[in-house]
């Protein structure tokens, strides 16, 4: 089998130059500009100042960012690499007759193909040191990053800058804050220092935390204001412990919501939830008072909780994560003609208005599901037959 011929570009014309220049910066800089002009990125493979000692002397070696090759780490894990041995080499030293520093373009020469633009390029891509300054002026004031990529854009028109580079400058600004804390120990401090109701509490023998529960002193007052209504869910693996985000929201009598208080907990068993229920419950001044009505999705875990340590509490079920669990299995069983029929009538049966017409719509919904058996058994498994009294209108 014949080796294809290899890729093969020549950028030696556009680094050609009788032009001295008189500083080393304005030599990497006038080459990296260049290496820009021409969609490739130019980086310094060595650079040496001139000592005195033998073999020492004013230079600077630039390479393509593909020269090289990879290294394969002894960890075993596969990596990808975009070096293939690039070629491309330019020297810059001084010239001998003292007229400021001179390029020599040693190799000009490509193994591989020029993209059409540098934008997300990782190193085109970096952030001046005005442009991090912007990032976190903007990241101070709670600017959501795709916002703040839109104001770089805006005020510094040649920016080529990926959001990736904005959360990677965001996560080094919070390191920054943080110091050697952990972030666990971080939000301790950022709790104590807002003068939060918090617990916490630890593994057995251990200085590693299982659980903790904060609230705002606003929200306690608020809780206590209008503690009829409160919603309850969990968010997943959506932080670095990936450990489970307990939030708590109240309701005022306009209909507006407000945050009760907020969890990490080590896992979502009746044993976690009945001890952040209980950290809730001491949250109310008054001993006996409780919240009415606690909207959930079907947890059964925290469902359980519930009844423990608010046992004359109405425990209701969200109809939107059920109609989307519904949705979801009703894509699976049913044939895509009959889905938006079937769809119609489940949410009949949902907000059916008396027993009378419950009765009757999921007859016609049983009836439209005749072939569908597994669907139908789902829904009347799942949600009807247990759960039914928690979220149909009757």
């Amino acid at each position: 089998m014949e080796n294809l011929p290899q890729i093969c570009v020549d950028t030696t014309d556009a680094f050609m130059t009788t032009e001295r220049f008189g500083t080393r910066e304005e030599v990497i800089r006038w080459i990296k500009e260049v290496g820009i002009n021409n969609k490739l990125t130019v980086i310094i493979s060595r650079s040496d100042t001139e000592t005195g000692k033998r073999g020492r002397s004013n230079k600077v070696i630039f390479g393509c960012d593909k020269g090289g090759k990879h290294k394969i780490s002894d960890s075993g894990t596969q990596s990808a690499s975009k070096k293939c041995g690039c070629p491309f080499k330019i020297r810059s030293t001084l010239a001998k007759d003292g007229s400021g520093w001179k390029i020599d373009v040693k190799c000009g020469l490509h193994n591989h193909g020029l993209p059409d633009r540098l934008e997300g390029h990782s190193f085109i891509g970096r952030l001046t040191t005005d442009e991090k300054q912007h990032v976190a002026d903007l990241a101070k004031r709670h600017v959501a990053p795709r916002h703040i990529l839109l104001s770089l854009q805006d005020n510094y028109p040649e920016n080529v800058t990926r959001i990736t580079q904005v959360y990677k400058h965001k996560s080094v600004i919070q390191k920054e804050i943080r110091g050697p804390r952990s972030e666990i120990q971080h939000l301790f401090k950022l709790i104590e220092d807002a003068r939060y109701v918090y617990w916490s509490r630890k593994k057995d023998d251990s200085e590693v935390v299982r659980e903790i529960f904060w609230a705002h002193p606003d929200s306690v007052k608020l809780l206590n204001i209008f503690p009829i209504v409160l919603v309850m869910d969990s968010t997943y693996k959506t932080n670095k412990y990936r450990q489970p985000l307990f939030e708590i929201v109240g309701m005022t009598s306009t209909k507006l919501t407000f945050a009760v208080g907020f969890a990490y907990m080590e896992s979502e068993q009746t044993e976690n939830f009945c001890w952040v229920l209980e950290k809730l419950k001491e949250l109310f001044v008054k001993k006996d008072m409780c919240p009415q009505v606690i909207l959930t999705d079907r947890d059964l875990a925290l469902m359980k909780a519930i009844e423990v340590v608010f046992p004359s509490s109405i425990n209701l079920l969200c109809r939107f994560h059920i109609n989307k669990n519904v949705g979801a299995k009703c894509k699976q069983h049913v044939v895509n003609d009959l889905q938006k029929t079937i769809d119609t009538l489940w949410m009949e049966v949902v907000w059916a208005s008396d027993e009378v017409e419950y009765g009757q719509r999921l007859h016609q919904l049983e009836q439209a599901c005749v072939d569908y058996s597994g669907f139908i058994n789902y829904v009347k498994d799942t949600w009807l037959t247990p759960h039914r009294h928690r979220f149909v209108g009757q």
